[in-house]
């Protein structure tokens, strides 16, 4: 599995709404009761987990009493730069960009309802940049 978030969020119903409105798949097979986790895939691919906060607590007690939320940001490599913009437009606020970065690469940023923060990176431009070979490899 590669290096994949586990999210704890306020209320999964929500979360899982959210990121099905923005063309996320969430996978709520898992999910029961006492261990509400659910599994996210974007373009069929595996790419992390909402876990109801409580239960997340109960499961690794050195989460308990910690806040909801990450200092940083979670990047996702979309083919369709402009169709993703504009599906998170009419969903949520743009809080960065579009831009590029120091690369080359079009990016931009929102925030889901637990206040994680998503950058949206253009497959196209970065296969363009000089990441290419050097911390990314070609698709």
């Amino acid at each position: 599995m590669p290096f994949t978030p586990c999210l704890g969020v306020r209320d999964t119903a929500v979360s899982k709404a959210f990121y099905e409105q923005l063309g996320f798949t969430v996978d709520s097979q898992t999910a029961t009761e006492d261990t509400d986790i659910h599994m996210v895939l974007f373009d069929g691919q595996f790419c992390g987990m909402l876990y109801r906060h409580t239960q997340l607590e109960n499961w690794l007690p050195s989460l308990q009493g910690k806040q909801i939320g990450f200092t940083g940001m979670f990047y996702l490599e979309v083919r369709d730069f402009q169709s993703m913009l504009d599906t998170c437009a009419a969903v949520t606020d743009i809080i960065r960009g579009p831009s590029a970065d120091h690369t080359g690469t079009r990016e931009f940023y929102i925030a889901d309802p637990d206040g994680y923060i998503l950058g949206f990176n253009d497959a196209t431009s970065r296969q363009d940049s000089e990441l290419v070979g050097r911390y990314a490899s070609e698709s």
